[in-house]
């Protein structure tokens, strides 16, 4: 993998979702009033953040493996950038996260521009409970010999990716409210936890005094409904105000789920996109991690070999054909890595491809898809290379 793979600057593709105006109805003291307020906090929310699957390890820990955790946990890092007690007061906000293994853990450094003093609180939780979930995590970064170390970019756009800005206007601060709450309501998205979440629409009408009330649109999805019952009393919980006798709220929930395998095939094409890059950045993560595990199968082969040739009796035939084993099956699961990410990256291209034809913004888009398919497609033909010259080089056995 090139050099330039492996490197973390995490930014997607760039494309908003849910903003719009919103006609909101107000009853102040003289009567009805009828105000036209643009809500800008409406955005896609990750469920993955709730039901995280960290990656599956090799049995120690290297440069390649700690970078690939921390692709692999873009979706909580983002999701601390959401807050705008996290961010300063430019809408560009880039954090730097340089992860080191010691004392059987990951220690972070933690530097950016637009940051707050929340900033690095809010990441270095969020990974720690990430890594927290990985089974063995601890043994394996305790066997992690020597100073090992990796880094990740994460930049966030406020107006392109999901953020919340308080201060705009009563109906954008309700909203912003509903949305960084996301975090407090996994238990209500259980139902979705293995499968594609649907979108959902709900009016909440803000009083002076009286508690919010809220209310969702029909569906005629079971898993849909039982998402809207359960978040509907914790919604009318938030402390949603106005200074207005009432007010009402159009909310639209645009939910992603990075953590399932499958792109979605109901929701509209700019949720499908984002979700699509949501799988794409998993699917890297699992790659740069699983050319890691061939790093460490490669190592501990080449020092049977070493120590072969220093002292022959030392090392024994099926010695050297386990080596070899775990090797072609490093090498093997590399390859599947990338063929998975492949095929993200060939949906993406098709569907930006179709969208392309349609609205020309979304060419760039395209362009960028086809270099991703390109560079994947060169670096599975590179990783089947490296395979066939280890089998040349392994003891003559058969590899199971």
């Amino acid at each position: 993998m090139t050099n330039h793979r492996k490197t973390a600057v995490l930014l997607a593709l760039g494309l908003g979702v849910g903003c719009g105006g919103a006609t909101t109805a107000e009853k102040g003291p003289g009567g009805p009033i009828s105000e036209q307020q643009r809500i800008i906090n409406i955005s896609q929310a990750d469920i993955g953040i709730c039901f995280a699957k960290p990656p599956a390890l090799p049995d120690r820990l290297n440069s390649d493996v700690v970078v690939g955790l921390l692709v692999a946990a873009r979706p909580v890092v983002m999701e601390c950038l959401v807050d705008p007690k996290n961010r300063g007061a430019e809408d560009e906000t880039s954090v730097t996260v340089k992860a080191t293994v010691g004392g059987g853990k990951l220690n972070y450094a933690i530097s950016g521009k637009n940051t707050t003093a929340s900033t690095e609180t809010c990441i270095k939780g969020a990974l720690d409970k990430f890594t927290g979930g990985i089974a063995d995590f601890e043994a394996k970064a305790t066997a992690t010999q020597g100073n090992v170390s990796g880094e990740a970019q994460y930049q966030h756009i406020v107006g392109a990716m999901p953020g919340v800005k308080l201060g705009v206007n009563e109906v954008s601060d309700v909203a912003g409210t509903i949305r960084l709450a996301h975090g407090s309501l996994c238990d209500c998205y259980a139902g979705w936890k293995d499968a594609e979440p649907q979108t959902l629409k709900a009016t909440v009408k803000v009083g002076a005094s009286a508690a919010p009330t809220v209310t969702f649109a029909a569906s005629q999805d079971p898993k849909a409904q039982e998402v809207a019952a359960c978040l509907t009393p914790k919604l009318a919980a938030l402390p949603l105000k106005s200074k207005s006798s009432e007010l009402t709220v159009p909310y639209t929930f645009y939910f992603l789920n990075s953590a399932i395998e499958a792109p979605f095939t109901q929701a509209s094409p700019e949720v499908s996109f984002s979700q699509l890059e949501a799988l794409r950045s998993q699917r890297s993560a699992d790659s740069v991690i699983a050319i890691g595990g061939r790093t460490v199968a490669a190592e501990a082969y080449d020092a049977l070999i070493k120590q072969y040739k220093a002292k022959p009796e030392s090392v024994t035939l099926e010695q050297l054909q386990n080596g070899c084993n775990a090797l072609l099956k490093a090498d093997d699961g590399y390859i599947g890595a990338l063929e998975k990410q492949l095929d993200v990256e060939q949906k993406m291209l098709a569907l930006l491809t179709d969208l392309s034809a349609k609205d020309q913004s979304w060419s760039r888009a395209k362009d960028g898809a086809k270099g991703q398919v390109d560079a994947t497609v060169k670096d599975i033909d590179g990783a089947k290379k490296n395979k066939a010259a280890d089998t040349d080089a392994c003891p003559k056995t058969k590899y199971e």
